[in-house]
This record gives structure tokens, sequence and C-alpha cells, in this order.
């Protein structure tokens, strides 16, 4: 199927236009999308020992394509098919453990990037041809061609200023590696999940530096931007462009735990696009769950019937003393909660009546005064009491002026009052401290970059870019004897035949708040309202309908040829009796004319005009016949290529 390099080509066109309908061909057989896919993992295999040290560039591109198409079908399938066990031939006498398809696709990938030497290093991990040979009969023998020894230049040896043909050359040794990293980080990123809730025209973050900075008012990235404290850009690991912003924090609603008045902002630039995250610190959660795990818990208080439980595990002659010392205890707790009742007295008299062996003298109670010592008489008795009342007054004096005293007194222990951190970049430093990337170990791949124009300039070039593969197709409706152009693009509406066409081209996008690929079209209306839109994770095209622009006036008629006539890709939908010719409508684009003439029972005759110069492409080719159902998607995946054969042309492309 692949012996030859233009049927491969031909062949990753028809296998990327199955895409589409890949659940009618898993309705004929539940296997056929698992076993496609298995076959491209490994033809790639196959394939990479020769591509990669090729000297002929088209060697190379046919791998590329083969991964593109790669990432197309496991971007459609669900992921649970990916993650089924492959399919192994019957005869393999030893069978590895069944890794999922899946980390098939990430070993072969991964051998893309670190080359084929990997790849005999690992064989035994990797999906072979002699492992689906039994199911497919792949004729491969001629494609393997012999292997030049591999050249010594690496992309370091060349030089700062280099020529167009030793970019090329750059470029070709690159070629294979970088479309394998971007299929990774492309999978790594959007396998399983998309699209996400803001829709397929979405694919990357659209924040930038300079959206909800204190610090800057400009609308756009500029050299303010840079001023601001808050913020500062890392590279990591040479492949990454990371910025940290600290910027205010969201009010809190009610109910929400209460967190910090800033928040760091990560935006992540890298080869798959470009991703923003919000970030804040949470102390806790809400007050109700900290109370219960114990954050606010008092001291549980003893238990009030310890001495009782004590005395069932104690010897039977402890049990009255542990009685004793309760009732004493609860005598003295009963006792405190009168005022002004001398404890000691009462405490001496229950002692008295409960333990009369405590007693120094016989029926002499313990709270009773005992007689005056030998050889004092009364008067020196009331001096001595005399003196310690006095002493016992100056005391409380004392006491009462130590108390009006302020330094005599201990200051109260306060809880700490909330410090808001001033530094403007405080908790992004924190976050990267958390991350680990201030440590030694990161220092090699973690870098700070210089904020100044030549940063800026790149970062503006590098946002503008798109992530993906963007195309503008044009779209014209001829109807019966319109043979003039101002007769053609004055035309608002189609027949229903041509309406239907149009629907199946893709949905339909209002211009006003379409967040996708614009191709140039403008959301104050005067380019139309709305227009039909196709995008899945890898591709994004636009389709500049005639009938959907305005053609009230001569103003509209000459905007509405410039951006149909500046598409270097026409389809046009020919009711006349007569066959369209090139000159109909001026201009000095349109390298690929696709015209669709309808016949009868819902039958449509193609043909295609291009310029010699524009390579091949496919699927569609000029005098097919195709039906209704198809024609839509069969045209939209011709144009997809056709745009790409035309673009490959231009010096120094990539895609």
């Amino acid at each position: 199927m692949f012996g030859n390099k233009v049927v491969a080509q031909v062949a990753c066109d028809v296998f990327q236009l199955l895409i589409s309908h890949w659940e009618h061909l898993q309705r004929l057989d539940p296997t056929l999308p698992k076993k496609i896919i298995e076959i491209f993992v490994a033809t790639i295999a196959f394939l990479l020992p020769s591509a990669e040290h090729s000297t002929v560039e088209a060697d190379k591109k046919l791998i590329v394509s083969l991964l593109l198409c790669l990432l197309d079908w496991c971007m459609a399938v669900p992921l649970s098919l990916l993650l089924e066990p492959i399919t192994k031939s019957s005869s393999e006498p030893h069978s590895p453990s069944k890794a999922p398809l899946l980390d098939y696709i990430y070993r072969v990938l991964h051998c893309c990037v670190s080359g084929s030497n990997l790849h005999t290093q690992q064989s035994h991990y990797l999906l072979s041809l002699s492992d689906l040979s039994s199911d497919y009969d792949l004729m491969l023998g001629q494609v393997k061609s012999f292997e030049p020894p591999p050249s010594q230049m690496t992309p370091a040896d060349f030089g700062n200023l280099l020529t167009v043909a030793e970019e090329k050359r750059r470029r070709n040794i690159e070629l294979i590696p970088l479309s394998a990293r971007m299929v990774m980080t492309h999978l790594v990123n959007h396998l399983g999940h998309h699209p996400l809730s803001g829709g397929p025209a979405l694919l990357h973050s659209l924040v930038s530096e300079n959206h909800d900075n204190p610090y800057v008012e400009s609308s756009e990235l500029s050299c303010e931007v840079f001023k601001s404290p808050n913020l500062q850009l890392f590279v990591f690991n040479d492949s990454t462009l990371v910025s940290y912003l600290q910027i205010p924090a969201e009010t809190p609603t009610a109910g929400q735990p209460p967190h910090p008045s800033s928040q760091v902002r990560v935006i992540v630039r890298d080869i798959s696009g470009k991703y923003s995250w919000d970030g804040t610190i949470l102390y806790c959660t809400t007050q109700e769950d900290s109370v219960e795990a114990g954050v606010f818990h008092p001291v549980d208080p003893p238990p009030s019937k310890t001495c009782n439980t004590h005395s069932r595990h104690q010897p039977t002659s402890l049990k009255g003393q542990y009685k004793t010392h309760c009732s004493v205890s609860d005598s003295l707790s009963n006792f405190c909660e009168e005022d002004e009742v001398d404890v000691l007295d009462k405490l001496l008299e229950e002692l008295s009546h409960s333990s009369p062996e405590c007693l120094p003298q016989p029926r002499l109670r313990l709270n009773q005064p005992a007689p005056s010592p030998h050889g004092m008489n009364l008067e020196q008795e009331n001096a001595i009491l005399e003196a310690i009342l006095r002493q016992t007054q100056q005391e409380e004096e004392q006491v009462r002026k130590w108390d009006a005293d302020v330094s005599f007194r201990a200051a109260c222990q306060r809880v700490p009052s909330h410090q808001e951190p001033k530094a403007p970049f405080y908790f992004c430093r924190l976050l990267l401290n958390d991350l680990g990337m201030n440590s030694w170990d990161r220092r090699k791949s973690f870098h700070l970059l210089k904020k100044n124009s030549k940063l800026l300039r790149e970062l503006k070039n590098l946002d503008s870019r798109q992530c993906r593969e963007t195309h503008k197709i044009a779209v014209f409706y001829i109807g019966e004897g319109q043979e003039d152009k101002c007769s053609i693009l004055s035309n608002s509406a189609g027949s229903q035949a041509y309406e239907d066409f149009v629907s199946g081209l893709g949905w339909e996008v209002d211009l006003a708040t379409h967040c996708g690929f614009m191709g140039g079209l403008q959301r104050n209306g005067s380019t139309g309202l709305t227009a039909p839109y196709y995008a899945t994770s890898t591709v994004e095209v636009i389709f500049h309908v005639s009938t959907r622009m305005p053609s009230d006036s001569d103003d509209s008629l000459t905007k509405k040829l410039r951006h149909l006539g500046n598409d270097e890709v026409h389809i046009v939908w020919s009711e006349h009796t007569r066959d369209y010719r090139r000159g109909i409508i001026p201009t000095d684009f349109g390298d690929v004319l696709i015209i669709i003439y309808p016949m009868k029972n819902h039958m449509y005759f193609i043909q295609i005009m291009k310029k010699p110069q524009v390579p091949f492409f496919g699927p569609l080719f000029n005098g097919a016949i195709v039906t209704g159902t198809l024609l839509p998607s069969l045209v939209r995946a011709t144009c997809i290529n056709a745009s790409r054969a035309i673009k490959s042309r231009l010096t120094l492309y990539q895609s």
C-alpha cells in the first residue's frame, strides 16, 4: 500500500478523510479504527530508520504526514479505544505484556524524537510490521531503501547567519523530531478533553501579561508591561516560556474561606500553545470544617466519676480511702460555690468527722483553736494577733497599690495581627519556591529572562502565531446564465442544494463574538454577520462565502471581491450550463479552483483547475463524481490539502 511515495501520500489523504467517518467504519468492523492506528504506528516505526538519514526531503515529509495523520486519528477516536491492548499476531512466540495502544504510540513518537538508534535498542517494546502480518497485507519491501551513513553535522554546527540552502538543510534535519515533539505535546494536553467548555474555536488561552495587571493601563503588550514589578518571565528546559504575574484576588463571596488579597497568574507558552492558570493560597476550608477537624476544640474536661471508676479496679482495703477523698472533693466543690465561706475551716471540720484517727487530741476538732502555749498570757497573745492583723493590712494595702500601678501588671497575650505582604512579587516567589524552581538543582534548566525590547518583540510575534493550522477558503455561487463578476458577486442566496452544501462545510459562527480564526473577516458586519467555520484540535478553516457578505453597494462588492479574490483556494458552485472559466473572477490568487456541477440523482461532477506549479493533492481529483452526502466533507478535505500544497511552495515555509 505504501510502496510508492506518491501513493503513500494519497493513502495518508484518504486515511485523513476517513477520520470524520470513523464511526461508520466502526459499525462495519468494531476493530477497524484501532487497526488503522496500529498500521500507522507500525509503518512509522518501519520507515523511521531510513527516513531520518535520507537527504530527500520528501522522505521526511512522508513521515511528518504519517505523524500528523496519526495525531488526527488519536484525537478523533474515543480514549477508551486507545487504552485497549494492541492486536498481536497469533504466531508471535514472545508476546509482551498487554500494554495499551497509547503506550506504543508514545514509544514510537519518542523514537522519532530521539532517533532510530533508540528504536533498535527497544525493538521489543515497539509494534512492528511482523506483528500485524497475519491481519493485514502490507507491501512495504519497496519503501525501505538503503540507509546512508548518518550525517555528522548537527544544528549547532551551523553559523548564526545561514543561507537559504543551509537553513533548509537545518530544518530538514529537525523536521521529524520537531513534528514528533509537537504530536506528543498535543496528545498530552488535549487527548480526551477537546473541545473544552470554550468550544472548538478556543484551543489556547487568550490571556496576556497586561490583563488584570494593576500596574498597566495598556490594552496590549507594551514596554509598560515589562516595567511592572509584579511580573517576571522565565524559560524552562529551553522549550517553555513561563510568566509569573501577581494580580489582585477576587473578592470572596459569603461562605468562602479567607484568602490573601493577591493571587498568582502563570502563563505558559510552549510548542503546543499558550495556557494560563490562576492560583491562590488556601489557608483552610470553611469554618465548620475546621471546627469539626478539631482546630478550635477546647480541652475535654475530666470525667466526673473518675474516683468511682478507679475504685472498681483497686483492692478492697483502699475503697474507703478513695470514697473519702471523693466525698471531700465533692464537699469542697459545693463549698466553692458559696460566697465568703472559710473553705479551710470547713475542710478541717469535715475531716474531723470523717477521719477521727487524724485528730491529734480526742474530741478536739481540727478546726477548733489550739490552746495557748505554756508561759504565754492573754496580753502577749493579743499583741501577737494585733501584729499579725497589722501585717495583713499592710500587705493588702501594698497589693492594692500594685494593682493600681500598670507597670506591675502582666501583659495580656494577644493574637498577632495580620500582616499583608507588601512586596508585589511575594506570592509568585512563594509559589516558585514551593514548586522547587528556586533550588540549586533547577538552576541549569530554569532561567530568568531580561525584560527588554527584544523579548517584548519576540513575545508579541509568538502570540501572533496561531497554534493550529489555519486556512481560508472562498466559496462562490453561480446561477444559471451568470457569466460576469458583478452578477456573481451580487448573489445574496443560492439554491437549496447549494445552501445544504455550505452548511455541511462547517458550522455557522457569529463574527461579532467569534474568538477563533477569522481569516480577515471583520466583526463590525461589513463582511457579513456569520460565516461557516470548521475546527479540530489541529486545523481551523474559515469559509468566505460570497452569499453571506453584503452586496448592496459598489463599495460592498469591492470589499467582497478583495476578500474572496485574495484566497488561494476557491470553491465554485456552478449551476450554469457552460463550464466555468478562470478569468470570470479576476484575481492574481486562486491557485486552485474546485468547481462543482450539480447532476441528476443528487450526484455532483468535480472539476479541479490548478496552476502548474502547485503540487499534487487529494483526495478529490479532476473528473470525480461524488454523492451529495459525501460532497461537503470531501470538498473540505481537498481544500485543506490544496491549501497545504500551495503553502509548501513558500520559501522556508514550515507548518
